[in-house]
């Protein structure tokens, strides 16, 4: 499993990842419920904290200048030692075991698998003012076929990708499954989304 933990955090107004709750940093806490999970784990972090959160007991990397960066970071200090790679926002502390059982279970069926989640509301096309069906909302962990999700990076070429899934998809060697995701899981953007981290 790869977190991507190296963000700045600007709608946050202060580094996110490294707020106490409850007496653990909220990075710490994704890194904690995840590390039972998976068989490794690779955190990309800031350089400037790569030395605190190596206590974690956890190997560490550099993230690079966006979230693509940060994810090929990870995937080269994780290597090809692994059928399947999960990728999962360090933001998302509320990951919990079924959720994350199930996505590696789809993934090994089909190849990929996201999480995903109906928009509440309606949800209307810019362009066309029409509403749009079936429209959802991805969550991490993402989870590939590690010869596919390598291989895709590989490749990857411009404009930057909003996500994981987006990446696999333009290589285009997989089905990605999507799986019903978990309303608890939610990405830390704002300080007001603290109050729903369950510690």
């Amino acid at each position: 499993m790869v977190v991507v933990a190296a963000g700045s955090g600007t709608r946050f107004e202060g580094d996110k990842l490294m707020t106490p709750l409850g007496g653990r940093l909220l990075v710490e806490l994704t890194v904690t419920r995840l590390l039972p999970l998976v068989d490794e784990l690779v955190l990309v972090c800031r350089a400037d904290q790569q030395e605190e959160l190596s206590s974690l007991g956890v190997r560490t990397t550099t993230g690079g200048a966006t979230r693509t960066d940060s994810e090929i970071a990870g995937l080269d200090a994780l290597g090809d030692r692994h059928e399947l790679i999960g990728i999962h926002d360090g933001a998302r502390p509320n990951v919990f075991p079924g959720l994350v059982e199930r996505l590696y279970a789809a993934a090994r069926e089909h190849g990929g698998a996201v999480p995903v989640l109906p928009l509440p509301g309606p949800v209307v096309a810019r362009e066309t003012a029409a509403h749009v069906d079936g429209v959802m909302s991805a969550q991490t962990p993402q989870v590939f076929r590690a010869d596919v999700l390598i291989e895709a990076y590989r490749e990857f070429a411009s404009p930057p990708a909003h996500d994981t899934a987006e990446v696999v998809r333009r290589h285009g060697a997989v089905r990605i499954a999507a799986v019903p995701g978990d309303p608890r899981n939610l990405k830390v953007t704002y300080r007001d989304d603290l109050a729903r981290v369950i510690p």
